[in-house]
């Protein structure tokens, strides 16, 4: 979180979708991505390598708009994991395998978007890969030892490994191989808009509410139209001002699409509809939102709202501001009290549950706040009480130092106050 212009409190949409979820999910793209990934290049998650792959190839497709050679998606797509791939310096058979298991796990799950499998009702399973059949048929065909043969290479591009048992390992989150597959599934039933119509691909907007700035992207900004203002007529008689009627595209992740009333009230649909672009050149035409899209990219379906002027703003604001207080304060509840299977299929899990040890304890955060709290009092109370040696005044330094980077919320007075009850104490 920072100030924004005009003093105005700035957060990302993301955090507080994020913070909806599971709070965790907030604090590990913040502060505590784990040491053993960091510093590897790549994404974190498969859900990640989906995302980024789908829109990366997106920008690929329309940036050759108007030039000789042109890409369809599907190129654009390969493209992407073509260089992914050599830059990971994997193994040399990977790009094969993956191949293989997308051909392999798109033959089995065919039967069950078609029908031919069912559950006792006669309707179609929402999470076919969740269920006995997929389980039965996915190692009866070499799709189970295929994609553990994958996926025990993505720990070298920076994805981290779950110990999990075979019950498990068909409700656990997406690695390597998933992720490859999910991307090819979506772009062979994506449908993007018209070149000419697309003005902007993951166009930042900015949301401006009564105390918060809130930020988020539009996957596609496209030209609706254009209408004339109201009001008198120039008195010099020119031309008088238009306004661009601009759509806002929202690319859903999400396995299942809920149902339009649901989505209605969805935190990235109410957002996108009281944002506006950053960064797109209309001249002195105004903009206004014709109409939001969710295109749900593992069905194709499209669903389309056409928002009014202060739809949902108390909701968003209300929402900003509590999460805004919860980062602050440290208040990271993970998800995972409700008992461990909330956490499901969640991208992060792995990170949660993985040797790092972060879920040992209720509240990892703060827990690293206060440990290294701990050791700064510990080192300032011997140095108040000893002698001022320059040794001694490094080694607060660097423990005061150690604090502040575990805690992001510390304000100046929060210090300041801390220092002032040592001082009283010796």
């Amino acid at each position: 979180m920072d100030k924004a212009k005009g003093k105005k409190l700035q957060i990302l949409l993301d955090d507080v979708w994020d913070w909806a979820f599971c709070p965790l999910r907030v604090w590990w793209r913040r502060t505590g991505l784990a040491p053993d990934v960091a510093e590897v290049e790549g994404k974190r998650t498969g859900d990640q390598l989906v995302r980024e792959s789908i829109r990366t190839a997106t920008k690929i497709y329309y940036r050759f708009n108007g030039k000789e050679q042109k890409y369809n998606f599907g190129q654009s797509l390969g493209l992407v994991w073509k260089r992914w791939l050599d830059g990971w310096q994997i193994d040399a058979g990977i790009a094969k395998a993956l191949v293989d298991y997308h051909q392999r796990r798109r033959s089995i799950l065919s039967r069950f978007e078609d029908g031919q499998i069912t559950n006792r009702e006669g309707k179609r399973y929402k999470r076919p890969m969740w269920t006995r059949f997929w389980r039965e048929m996915a190692e009866s065909s070499g799709l189970t030892s295929l994609r553990k043969s994958i996926d025990s290479q993505q720990r070298k591009i920076g994805l981290g490994e779950l110990t999990i048992t075979d019950d498990e390992y068909y409700q656990a989150p997406i690695g390597l191989a998933d992720a490859f597959a999910n991307s090819m599934d979506i772009a062979n039933k994506l449908e993007l808009p018209e070149r000419e119509s697309v003005v902007g691909v993951n166009v930042l907007m900015i949301v401006e509410l009564p105390s918060v700035r809130m930020l988020c992207r539009a996957d596609l900004v496209t030209r609706e139209g254009v209408s004339k203002r109201r009001g008198r007529p120039r008195k010099d008689g020119g031309e008088p001002a238009k306004i661009i009627k601009l759509g806002y595209e929202q690319f859903l992740f999400d396995e299942v699409l809920p149902p339009p009333y649901s989505m209605a009230r969805d935190l990235r649909v109410l957002a996108l509809g009281q944002a506006v672009p950053d960064g797109l050149d209309f001249g002195s035409d105004k903009t206004a939102v014709e109409a939001v899209t969710v295109r749900h990219l593992f069905s194709g379906e499209r669903q389309d709202f056409h928002p009014k002027i202060g739809d949902g703003s108390d909701i968003l604001e209300s929402l900003a501001r509590a999460v805004i207080t919860g980062v602050r304060g440290g208040a990271y509840v993970p998800r995972m009290v409700c008992g461990w299977k909330a956490c499901g299929d969640c991208e992060y899990r792995i990170l949660c549950f993985s040797e790092s040890g972060v879920m040992d304890v209720f509240n990892p955060p703060l827990m690293a706040q206060i440990e290294s709290s701990q050791v700064f009092q510990g080192k300032m109370k011997e140095f108040l009480r000893g002698s001022r040696t320059e040794r001694r005044t490094g080694e607060i330094l660097r423990s005061f130092l150690e604090f502040m980077a575990k805690s992001p919320g510390l304000t100046p007075e929060g210090a300041l106050w801390m220092l002032d009850n040592l001082e009283a104490e010796s």
